[in-house]
């Protein structure tokens, strides 16, 4: 059995997330902790702002005072997360990590399998734009891997391995294979946008093609020509139903491999499920 981590703020639990945070579960034969996260040690969020989060994800507070508020949201939260895991046959256990949001992320992750967060997450005095701050942070300090949950979900079509010849984005294609077995007979598209400073040799992408073919059934190649951004981009606009997997992000030392990273833009416009990890 796999730890499968979701990750939410006290006062704002986004229901549509769960659906695809227990599909994964029931897929894995996983247990899913709710990770509840209370910016203790330094919230600077208003009320007001925190009451307009709180009704964003349907929970409707009279209260002025910020502690009542949030362990109103907390307790209403939490049942709702309870009921969703028994509604869907999910074993689900709560954290309540009361601290410093990122550290306690960070911390969780490091004794789990797999990460899950809404991209909007964010305890900012200000509205973010997607992905915002703290989920750029939580990708790149993350000590296992982080899916970027969809807004809904209805089915899985196909898995998308994207692949630029590098380290990085081998170690996120075998992170996922081995995390989810189960997808070993969903069709694969692996997307490779060539540049001419950065093209895999044909003997390296033999070796992918070799290694995939002994663990998936029906796997399929789409090469293109073009800037990494823009071709990336065009190829997962467009699709629909499908499980993204992302080599290296952030900004420490692994981000060099992305610069800028890649995964940003398509963060803030594709609405799929996004699987990134790291070495």
């Amino acid at each position: 059995m796999k730890k499968i981590l979701y990750v939410t703020d006290v006062v704002k639990l986004e229901p549509s997330t769960l659906d695809f945070a227990c599909f994964l579960c029931n897929l894995s034969h996983s247990k899913l902790t709710g990770i509840f996260l209370e910016n203790l040690t330094n919230e600077s969020r208003p009320v007001k702002m925190l009451k307009e989060t709180a009704m964003e994800g349907g929970i409707n507070v009279q209260t002025s005072n910020v502690e009542e508020l949030k362990e109103q949201c907390m307790a209403d939260n939490i049942q709702l997360f309870k009921n969703s895991c028994e509604r869907r046959g999910v074993t689900g256990i709560v954290h309540r990590d009361m601290g410093v949001p990122l550290d306690d992320v960070v911390t969780e992750s490091r004794y789990a399998d797999l990460l899950l967060i809404d991209a909007s997450t964010s305890f900012s005095v200000t509205k973010e734009s997607v992905p915002t701050r703290f989920v750029t942070d939580v990708l790149a300090d993350a000590e296992c891997p982080v899916v970027i949950l969809p807004e809904s979900f209805e089915s899985l079509k196909k898995i998308v391995f994207t692949y630029d010849g590098r380290g990085s984005s081998v170690f996120a294609i075998k992170q996922f294979t081995y995390l989810f077995p189960e997808l070993k007979e969903h069709p694969v598209v692996v997307i490779t946008v060539m540049e001419d400073r950065n093209r895999p040799s044909p003997e390296e992408r033999y070796k992918l093609k070799e290694w995939l073919h002994d663990h998936y059934s029906d796997v399929d190649f789409i090469v293109m020509d073009g800037n990494v951004k823009t071709g990336l981009l065009d190829s997962l606009l467009l699709r629909n139903k499908d499980f993204i997997v992302m080599g290296a992000y952030g900004r420490n030392a692994f981000s060099t491999l992305f610069t800028p990273s890649h995964a940003a833009p398509i963060l803030k416009l594709v609405a799929q499920p996004v699987f990134i990890a790291h070495q």
